[in-house]
C-alpha cells in the first residue's frame, strides 16, 4: 500500500513542478506566440502545496520504518535534522513558503522579473531534491548535476505541454506556438535522452539492462521506456501532423490531443516514481520475492534462485508477432488522428501498444 501511495505521490509531485514551471515560462512568451493561457492563483497555490506535501512522502517512508523502534518525536527530529532527505525537505518547505507568498503578492505584475524569480525558486527546489538522489550519493557532484539537468529539462518541456493541454481557453496562435515549441521539444528530448542514459549508467551498464528486468527497479524502468513509444507517437501527431492540418486551415482542435500526450507523461511520471522506491540493481542483486510482472507470468521468475539470473532476448514467432501487433497499434493510433476519430480511440490503441510491446519482450526473454 505504501509503495502505491509513494508512486502516486511522486507522479503528482512531478506534475506540480511542471504546472508551475509551465505557467512561469508562458508569462515570458509574447501574446502572439501562444494561445490564451489562464492559470488561476488558486491552481498555482495548490501546486505549491502539492510540492510541499508530496515531497514529504520519502521522509514519511523512512519515519514509518523507524517508528517500529523509536518514538514519533525522536524519529521526526532525527530524520529531519540528520538525514539528507530530511534536510532537503526542510529546504523545500522554506522555498515553497517563499513561492506561495510571492504568488499571492506579485502574481498580477506584468514584469519579466516575476516569472524569472519564480523559475529560480523552482530550480532551487529541483536542486534540493537532486541532492538526495541515488546518483548524487554514489557519484557526487557529477550525479547531482546530471539529475538536476534531467529533472529540470523534463519539467520545462512537460510544463509547456501541460499549459496548452489543460489551461488554454482557445486554439488561437497555435501555429505560432508550434513554431517555437517544436524546436524546444526536440532540444529538450535530446537532453533528456542523454542525461537519462547517463543516470541509467550509474545503476547498470547498458548490457546489464535486460538482467535488471528480474528486479522491481528494472521492470519499472522497462515500463517507463515502453511508455515512451506512444509519447513519441503523440509528439508526431501534435507536432508534424497537427501543423499540416492547421497550415491548410482545417477545423481541428489540438487541445484534446495534447491532453492525451500529457496523460502518457503522467504514466511515465508514475513509473519514475516506482523506480525511486526501489533499490537500483547494482551487481545484479538477487530477488527474495516475485514482482507483479513475474507473478502474472509476464517475465520469468527468479524466486528461489541461488545465483543472479542472466537474461537474453531470443527471437521467436510469439515475440515477433506481438512486436508486429505493437507497431500496428502505434500506426492505428496515429492514423486515427488523420481520419478524425475520437481521441479516446487513439488512447486505447496506445495502451494496447504498450501491452503488446511488453508481451513481445516477455515471449522473447530467456533467463538462466
Amino acid at each position: 500500500m505504501m509503495m502505491l501511495l509513494s508512486t502516486i505521490s511522486e507522479a503528482f509531485l512531478y506534475a506540480c513542478f511542471a504546472l508551475l514551471m509551465g505557467s512561469f515560462i508562458f508569462s515570458l512568451i509574447p501574446e502572439d506566440l501562444k494561445p490564451t493561457i489562464v492559470v488561476s492563483k488558486k491552481a498555482k497555490l495548490i501546486a505549491v502545496a502539492g510540492i510541499a506535501v508530496f515531497s514529504f512522502m520519502p521522509v514519511f517512508n523512512i519515519m514509518i520504518y523507524l517508528l517500529e523502534e523509536y518514538s514519533f518525536l525522536y524519529v521526526l527530529e532525527s530524520v529531519l535534522l540528520t538525514f539528507e532527505i530530511g534536510k532537503a525537505w526542510i529546504v523545500t518547505i522554506v522555498i515553497t513558503i517563499f513561492l506561495a507568498v510571492f504568488i499571492c503578492l506579485f502574481d498580477d505584475r506584468n514584469s519579466p522579473a516575476y516569472p524569472i524569480l519564480g523559475i529560480g525558486l523552482l530550480l532551487a527546489m529541483v536542486a534540493a531534491m537532486s541532492w538526495t538522489t541515488h546518483s548524487h550519493a554514489v557519484y557526487g557532484i557529477q550525479g547531482f548535476i546530471t539529475h538536476f539537468i534531467h529533472f529540470g529539462t523534463v519539467i520545462v518541456w512537460i510544463g509547456v505541454l501541460t499549459m496548452v493541454a489543460w489551461f488554454s481557453i482557445n486554439k488561437e496562435n497555435w501555429m505560432a506556438f508550434l513554431s517555437w515549441f517544436h524546436t524546444m521539444a526536440v532540444f529538450c528530448f535530446a537532453i533528456i535522452f542523454v542525461t537519462g542514459l547517463t543516470l541509467m549508467s550509474y545503476s547498470m551498464t547498458i548490457t546489464e539492462y535486460p538482467n535488471s528486468w528480474m528486479q522491481p527497479y528494472g521492470q519499472s524502468l522497462l515500463i517507463k521506456h515502453l511508455l515512451i513509444l506512444p509519447l513519441i507517437g503523440y509528439a508526431f501527431i501534435n507536432g508534424f501532423l497537427m501543423k499540416r492540418k492547421l497550415r491548410v486551415k482545417e477545423n481541428v482542435d489540438p487541445r484534446p490531443w495534447t491532453r492525451l500526450e500529457s496523460v502518457i507523461v503522467l504514466f511515465i511520471f508514475a513509473a519514475t516514481g516506482a523506480m525511486s522506491q526501489q533499490e537500483p540493481p547494482h551487481n545484479n542483486v538477487l530477488l527474495s520475492n516475485e514482482t507483479l510482472l513475474q507473478a502474472f507470468g509476464i517475465l520469468p521468475s527468479s524466486e528461489g534462485s541461488l545465483v543472479p539470473l542472466t537474461v537474453e532476448l531470443v527471437a521467436n514467432y510469439k515475440g515477433i508477432s506481438f512486436g508486429i501487433l505493437a507497431m500496428a497499434f502505434l500506426a492505428i493510433s496515429i492514423y486515427s488522428f488523420i481520419k478524425k476519430m475520437p481521441p479516446i480511440f487513439s488512447f486505447i490503441m496506445s495502451i494496447l501498444l504498450v501491452l503488446c510491446a511488453l508481451f513481445a519482450i516477455s515471449f522473447s526473454v530467456i533467463a538462466y
